[in-house]
């Protein structure tokens, strides 16, 4: 009978765990059904009072946005310049980070903690700035004028995350590499790097989504020509016509994917890169 009364509550316990986290994967994914559900409506449905839970799915919103020259544009801009900062930020982050980990010099606090306060800054405080900046170097209208300002943000967000890792890599591993006839680059590629993987992904994941779905930056700092997916979006709520919902929705979707795909492809690195250090990770590999 004890067994038995453990058994119910045990059960009681896993049904009221699983039950709370089916309620809140259903309040977070419930925005995102609603945004697919609006794609795959005509404009009549979308507008139908109450509102339809059954109907006929189609595709003429996607086939609207694709045909048209603009929303292609402006996601290959939105590729590119996230592309370039994350690459950018990546290629002089990791290695300022593994520095500051671990050498000691004059001003390592001072460096570290500038960069800190430079991502706590509000975009908005440095927006002015770099537009004078860009101006005066002809870069307005610009593609690298976002990557520049991107970097600005996730440079410093790079450098705060993967320092830690760096910092968890034992030295004793190094050395042991350095032991075998390895060089200083050679142990940093060989041992600190693969150790830090998670966190660097982890980094990399933050600052594609900064630049991603940034929209103030790419509105002042671009022209039609090179502006990005967020900024299109909202050229379709200021149509003669009025709100265009189908293609804000279908547009939206379009423009999830890719961070979708990317952050499923990366969800073993982003998790234990979140969880844990990098030699438990390790171990767990």
């Amino acid at each position: 009978m004890r067994f038995s009364s453990r058994s119910y509550r045990t059960g009681f316990y896993y049904a009221c765990v699983y039950g709370s986290l089916i309620c809140l994967l259903a309040i977070f994914l419930l925005p995102l059904l609603w945004l697919l559900g609006l794609s795959l409506k005509t404009r009549e449905q979308i507008f139908t009072t109450p509102p339809l839970f059954l109907w006929w799915p189609t595709l003429e919103n996607y086939v609207a946005v694709l045909s048209e020259g603009n929303f292609l544009n402006s996601f290959w801009n939105s590729f590119l310049v996230t592309a370039s900062t994350v690459l950018v930020s990546l290629f002089a982050g990791v290695p300022a980070a593994y520095t500051i980990a671990r050498y000691r010099f004059a001003g390592r606090q001072l460096i570290f903690f500038s960069l800190l306060v430079m991502r706590m800054l509000p975009p908005i405080a440095v927006l002015l700035p770099l537009y004078v900046m860009f101006s005066l170097g002809g870069l307005i209208n610009s593609r690298m004028s976002l990557i520049l300002a991107y970097t600005t943000f996730s440079l410093p967000l790079v450098v705060w995350i993967t320092r830690d890792f760096f910092k968890g890599v034992p030295r004793d591993l190094e050395e042991a590499a350095y032991v075998d006839g390895a060089s200083r680059f050679g142990a940093f590629f060989k041992i600190a790097l693969p150790l830090a993987r998670p966190g660097i992904t982890t980094a990399a994941i933050l600052s594609m989504l900064l630049a991603w779905n940034d929209f103030i930056f790419a509105a002042i700092l671009t022209n039609s020509a090179t502006r990005t997916s967020p900024v299109l979006l909202s050229t379709y709520a200021g149509s003669e016509t009025g709100t265009d919902w189908g293609a804000i929705a279908a547009s939206g979707i379009l423009v999830l994917v890719p961070v979708i795909v990317f952050s499923l492809g990366v969800q073993k690195h982003l998790v234990s890169g979140l969880s844990s250090g990098p030699v438990n990770d390790a171990r767990v590999r």
